[in-house]
């Protein structure tokens, strides 16, 4: 390296480099010590970089405050005074989960606690309590909530508590989202699905009919819209629930009949073959022929097989003429004439919006497309590296920050993907992923810039370092692996060999040492050798799906 990052690494003060500030309370102080216990540290060469993830570490702080009467929560950050289910209160404090576990555990509990009594979760917990006018409904609650059990303890009481009110959820759901008796869930007004003015609802009201989530306005031409995304999430949310029923020793089958019964409605009503895509359908029967991010959304709840999710990245996610901008992805097709790239707005008719962003990993991730993953990693890395607030979303041509500061969704996207990309990442599986790439610079000269990362996994301490040539591990202090740049290193919770991936688009050759042995792979993109001990053996294969050019596919 050149500079000794490791040393740098060992010697970080995380209260001198997130500085709270004067004005700081109490509390934040114990948060910030909350964060420092993760044992998660970052230097790099990349300066700018590295004091950007500090100030996301400080302003990630500024987010946790106490809401409605309850001990301190997640916010949304920015303009936005709360908790809002589609976001902070599944995705973000999934995100969370690794770095201030307590406070996510509050926040995932809080929408349990302040749940309607006819089963109704809240969309959004403000300063004034709960509020109940519509569902924003995105990321599947229950899947947030597993992952958070799997890497936190496995409190079972937590996860009880979860469980039922999400059961109560899913049940309220049936009951008032499936008016034309399709088995899929609808969408009453824009604002159901956080789609704040995507051409999608054009000529639909943002709110639900008096603001009661249960009716929707019967004199709209269009409404109600079978949504794909509020589908695709209650599908996947019902397959956890069936992993939580297991887990708490009940029968989890009627959960999974359930969740199949919801995929087939989904693409009975929503997907069409020939375009390859999930849209509304109208109260019309119509199709709402609008190609938007809802692709994306029902991707990452993990619908379809891995043949679909390859076709999707041909035709669409890494296609430059639909969702792969140079900031992908865009929140609308880039050939839609409806596309609108404005920045400035809360707006999802084309501008990249980083809640798009840290929902897109449960999708490329289930279909094991590691290294096409990180196309989306690097420019948005490189992006906020040179922001100077942490904002909603960003011009997907230049990278240029757009609406509001202090956004939570962003502040977690930089502390997710620099870890996804050369850090020390916990699994829900029991894993740890020792990421072998480094950050990019993606405009004007080429840099590649070299980092250092820590994180303290059930009392061990990991360090990663990773240069322009190799990767090297170390479990407290002791050498653990050192293997050519341009792999991930699977290894159990205590630090023990499991296995590898190929993270470049080259076919990576070499040999992985360790303390007791060196052993020979050869791995192509996305390839993953499991390790027996003794020696590597291929497990899968996926292949590479190269960026696209046309809309004509």
């Amino acid at each position: 390296m050149t500079r000794n990052l490791l040393d740098e690494l060992r010697t970080i003060d995380l209260r001198r480099c997130a500085s709270l500030g004067e004005d700081a309370k109490v509390e934040d102080h114990a948060l910030l010590a909350d964060f420092a216990a993760s044992g998660v540290a970052f230097t790099s060469t990349h300066e700018a970089l590295e004091a950007r993830y500090y100030d996301a570490v400080r302003e990630l702080i500024a987010c946790i405050k106490p809401t409605a009467g309850l001990p301190p929560i997640l916010q949304e950050g920015g303009i936005y005074y709360g908790c809002w289910l589609e976001s902070t209160g599944t995705i973000n404090a999934e995100l969370l989960s690794r770095f201030i576990p307590s406070v996510a555990q509050e926040t995932f509990g809080a929408f349990a606690k302040l749940q309607r009594a006819d089963g109704l979760l809240p969309y959004k917990i403000t300063a004034n309590g709960e509020v109940f006018s519509q569902i924003q409904l995105v990321t599947p609650p229950a899947r947030s909530v597993w992952t958070h059990y799997c890497l936190n303890g496995r409190d079972k009481t937590f996860l009880r508590t979860m469980y039922e009110a999400l059961a109560r959820y899913d049940e309220w759901l049936a009951q008032n989202r499936d008016t034309r008796g399709t088995g899929a869930v609808e969408a009453f007004c824009t604002f159901d699905t956080g789609h704040d003015l995507s051409a999608r609802f054009w000529h639909v009201p943002d709110s639900p009919f008096n603001n009661d989530p249960a009716r929707y306005n019967p004199d709209n031409p269009i409404l109600p819209f079978i949504a794909p995304d509020l589908t695709a999430t209650v599908a996947c949310g019902r397959a956890y629930l069936a992993r939580m029923a297991d887990e708490l020793g009940e029968d989890g089958e009627p959960w999974r009949g359930k969740a199949e019964a919801s995929i087939a409605a989904l693409f009975e009503q929503c997907y069409d073959e020939t375009d390859g895509f999930f849209y509304d359908r109208d109260r019309n029967g119509r199709l709402v022929r609008v190609q938007s991010d809802v692709l994306l959304r029902v991707l990452a709840c993990e619908v379809g097989d891995d043949a679909l999710f390859a076709q999707a990245l041909e035709r669409y996610l890494l296609n430059t003429a639909k969702f792969f901008a140079k900031y992908p992805f865009t929140s609308l097709a880039l050939d839609d004439p409806r596309f609108d790239r404005d920045y400035q707005h809360n707006s999802w008719c084309g501008p990249t919006n980083f809640l798009s962003l840290i929902r897109a990993a449960h999708a490329f991730e289930a279909h094991g497309r590691h290294v096409e993953m990180t196309w989306m990693l690097y420019p948005v890395i490189s992006a906020l590296a040179k922001s100077t607030q942490f904002p909603q979303c960003l011009d997907p041509f230049t990278g240029q920050q757009g609406f509001t500061e202090v956004y939570s969704p962003s502040i977690l996207c930089l502390l997710d993907f620099v870890e996804r990309l050369c850090g020390v990442q916990p699994r829900p599986d029991g894993t740890l992923w020792f990421t072998g790439l480094v950050p990019y610079q993606v405009d004007h000269r080429d840099a590649a810039h070299e980092t250092a990362y820590s994180r303290v996994v059930d009392g061990i301490r990991f360090e990663l370092c990773n240069t322009r040539e190799q990767v090297t591990a170390y479990r407290d202090g002791q050498l653990l692996f050192r293997a050519p740049k341009g792999i991930r290193v699977i290894t159990d919770r205590a630090g023990n060999l499991r296995g590898i991936v190929g993270m470049s688009v080259n076919i990576i050759s070499g040999m992985l040492e360790t303390a007791t042995g060196s052993f020979p792979f050869t791995l192509a993109a996305n390839e993953e050798h499991r390790f027996d001990g003794q020696e590597f053996s291929p497990l899968a294969a996926t292949g590479l799906v190269a960026p696209t050019y046309s809309a004509q596919l």
